[in-house]
Parts: C-alpha cells; sequence; structure tokens
C-alpha cells in the first residue's frame, strides 16, 4: 500500500521538475536581444546622441562621490539641452585602485549624486538612465595620480 502511495507522488514531483525545467528553457531562448534592450531600459542606445558643444564628464576627488561648485556650474549649462533630451545615461567611472565591488559601488554613487543633482533643477527621473563601470572603462590606463584623476567621472549622454 505505501508503494502505490509513493509512486504517484514520485511521478508528480518528476513531472513538476520537468515543466520548471522547460520552463526556464524556454523563457531564455525566447528572449531575443532587442526585447531585452527595452526591458532593460536601453531602447536609447538606438537612437542617435544628441551633441551639446559641453564637456561631457563631471570628474570627482579620490574616493568621493560629492559635487563640488565647478561640477554644478557644469550641470547648470547642461540643463536646457537635458530637458530637451528624451533619455540622459549617466556612467558612473572610478580608477584603478579599489575593489572591483567597491569601485562599481562608487561609480554608481557618482552616478546618482548627478542623478539627484538633475531632478533637483526640475530634470525628470524617469529619463535618467544610471550605469556604473567602476574602474572597467578607463580613459587612462597609466597607474599615476594624473591618469588616476581623469578616470574618477561620470559621463553624460543625451538621447
Amino acid at each position: 500500500m505505501r508503494r502505490l502511495f509513493m509512486e504517484p507522488i514520485g511521478i508528480f514531483i518528476l513531472a513538476m521538475l520537468c515543466q520548471v525545467y522547460s520552463c526556464a528553457s524556454n523563457v531564455s531562448d525566447s528572449v531575443e536581444r532587442i526585447q531585452y534592450a527595452s526591458v532593460a531600459g536601453e531602447e536609447y542606445l538606438q537612437g542617435d546622441k544628441l551633441d551639446t558643444n559641453l564637456d561631457d564628464k563631471v570628474y570627482f576627488d579620490f574616493d568621493k562621490s560629492t559635487l563640488d561648485a565647478e561640477d554644478k556650474n557644469l550641470l547648470e549649462q547642461y540643463l536646457p539641452a537635458i530637458k530637451k533630451a528624451k533619455i540622459v545615461r549617466l556612467e558612473g567611472h572610478c580608477d584603478e585602485r579599489g575593489t572591483r565591488e567597491y569601485n562599481l559601488a562608487l561609480g554608481e554613487r557618482r552616478a546618482l549624486e548627478v542623478r539627484d543633482f538633475l531632478v533637483v533643477k526640475g530634470v525628470s527621473g524617469k529619463k535618467i538612465r544610471v550605469v556604473s563601470f567602476g574602474e572597467e572603462k578607463p580613459l587612462k590606463s597609466a597607474s599615476n595620480e594624473k591618469a588616476w584623476a581623469e578616470n574618477r567621472r561620470v559621463e553624460i549622454s543625451l538621447y
């Protein structure tokens, strides 16, 4: 009697595992790159980048994510162009010092600081996309203070 009870449960569990596995496979196989880009909010990558003739980088001090007066002045100059743009992409970057995880978090804090400033100035937060590359995309590959200073930045792109 016990054997008859256990067999249907075993078959049911096996059937459920097969169902879960096939669903997981179907989902990942059915998502195309364009769908993923749209879901991830990266549809602006398909559009043309707007040219502002302004410096598109905000630089930061070592291990800092706060804006100084010069940075705020640059961002103020961006406001008319930003308000016309459909999407604002803010890329946070760091120098090579620090762990990968720390630098990704610091790059994000830097980009969020720029975003917060723009939102306070009236830019809709819905059109701002924040991404952090940490130390992965340096402008300068040298290991000295000058190169590190150029790599500690947020890049602004308008679409």
